[in-house]
């Protein structure tokens, strides 16, 4: 996760700093997810802790940027929904792995990055969704999966503050029965067995004759 931790911001020093950035991981592989504008770096979730198990919360993105708009969680499908922003490079890195993850399981899974955190450009003025929309674009092919905007900070709420995820790039992997299967990072490798897991318990029973999915293959 991109960003310095919690515990570093109360060292004093450049020295210091450095040394908990070099000791800690987290420290260069996410960013605060509460730098967006309307929100409190730090504030409490108003819902309760959002952990696997549990029912996924609502899903309203104020714009759909790219891909089909997902009114709702289909049973038996799975999606993920994965935190981002553009000015975020963890996140931008996190990006060809998520449109690989797209394409393996294009006919069994949707992803859907959803960027709550974007911010504004200095001198005032909203640009937020403008500036989301320019770089999905310039993307292209690059950023091949569903891509949502919000800018009243709702989803991030439900979702990140409830699970109490402090730093983005942060995914969540919902299973065909609309619960979560899985938090955590999607640059890590466990994400990609988790959607499998989350896909085979979400497709009833094999018949003597049929054919596998696209995924199932490989």
């Amino acid at each position: 996760m991109c960003g310095i931790s919690k515990s570093s911001m109360v060292l004093v020093g450049v020295g210091a700093i450095a040394a908990a950035l070099a000791l800690s991981p987290v420290a260069t592989s996410s960013a605060w997810a509460g730098e967006k504008s309307g929100a409190k770096p730090g504030s409490p979730a108003k819902s309760s802790k959002l952990v696997a198990g549990a029912k996924a919360p609502e899903f309203n993105p104020t714009n759909w940027v790219k891909g089909d708009p997902v009114k709702s969680f289909e049973s038996g499908k799975v999606y993920v929904v994965e935190f981002w922003a553009t000015w975020c490079p963890p996140c931008r890195e996190s990006i060809p792995h998520l449109t690989s993850m797209q394409k393996k399981f294009k006919d069994d899974a949707t992803i859907i990055g959803m960027a709550s955190y974007e911010r504004p450009s200095k001198g005032g003025g909203d640009d937020r969704l403008a500036k989301v929309e320019k770089f999905v674009k310039d993307q292209g092919d690059k950023m091949n999966y569903t891509v949502a905007f919000e800018k009243d900070g709702k989803v991030g709420e439900l979702w990140m503050e409830a699970a109490k995820q402090e730093g983005i790039p942060a995914a969540f992997v919902v299973g065909g029965d609309g619960k979560i299967a899985w938090i955590g990072s999607p640059l890590d490798k466990t994400m990609e067995k988790k959607i499998e897991a989350a896909i085979k318990a979400a497709k009833p029973a094999k018949k003597p004759g049929d054919k596998p999915s696209d995924s199932e293959k490989r």
